[in-house]
């Protein structure tokens, strides 16, 4: 029988012996219950195969396989179990919420950010799937974003501008990657430098100058292109169905 939800089973994977000791001491006064922990990434997959944990608390950097692997190979062979990533690879943040892990927590890490980290593990144990998200930096912070909070991407030169319905998020990127990225997730290109999140859609209307325009929920307004239109008119009515 699983443990409940509020003691979380944890697999610590580390190449560093001091780092998963303090780790574990960390976790255990949480309240987490730490089943094993690993040295290396294929040492880590064969005990979150084993032992079935809610999440399996890993770096990157790490020996036979590292953390990216390792978070693609137990997407086959142990879904249920969620990936945290604490590391001190910042530039790989976006690599990582590409492989869609619960969360991303920076060395040296504080008690209250990885509390929040334990939180999301929860809450998408809750909602039984993993809620997408992206990763976004600055000020040297690292911030989380869902991406159902997004609501159009805008390029700018080598600048991606991620517009929520409360400010703008820059982000170091390209349009296409981001593209392949957020198309499952209800977004479609509107024109050269911008996607839309169809279910942040308010209304398509015609502007001043005989344009298509979609209006948002924070009642933003962004141009559509002419040979988008007949792709945006039919996303919106397969939504409507």
């Amino acid at each position: 029988m699983n443990a409940p939800l509020d003691q979380l089973r944890v697999v610590v994977a580390d190449d560093e012996p001091l780092a998963v000791q303090a780790l574990s001491r960390e976790l255990t006064n949480m309240g987490c219950h730490v089943v094993e922990s690993a040295s290396t990434g294929d040492a880590a997959l064969a005990a979150c195969v084993r032992h079935r944990p809610h999440v399996c608390i890993a770096d990157i950097a790490m020996p036979d396989r590292d953390g990216l692997s390792l978070a693609r190979a137990l997407r086959v062979a142990a879904p249920s179990v969620r990936v945290v990533f604490v590391t001190a690879h910042p530039q790989y943040a976006v690599d990582a919420f590409a492989e869609e892990v619960v969360d991303f927590v920076p060395k040296p890490v504080r008690r209250a950010r990885l509390a929040d980290a334990l939180g999301r593990v929860r809450r998408s144990i809750a909602a039984g799937e993993d809620e997408p998200r992206l990763i976004v930096g600055e000020r040297g912070a690292l911030h989380v974003l869902a991406v159902r909070e997004i609501e159009w991407v805008q390029a700018d030169g080598a600048t991606l501008w991620l517009h929520t319905a409360h400010r703008a998020w820059a982000q170091r990127d390209r349009m296409q990657r981001m593209e392949s990225l957020l198309t499952a997730h209800g977004f479609v290109r509107v024109h050269r430098s911008a996607l839309v999140r169809l279910g942040a859609v308010v209304s398509l209307v015609v502007g001043e100058e005989r344009e298509h325009v979609l209006v948002l929920r924070s009642g933003v307004r962004v141009r559509v292109a002419r040979d988008r239109v007949a792709d945006i008119r039919a996303g919106l009515a397969t939504m409507a169905n």
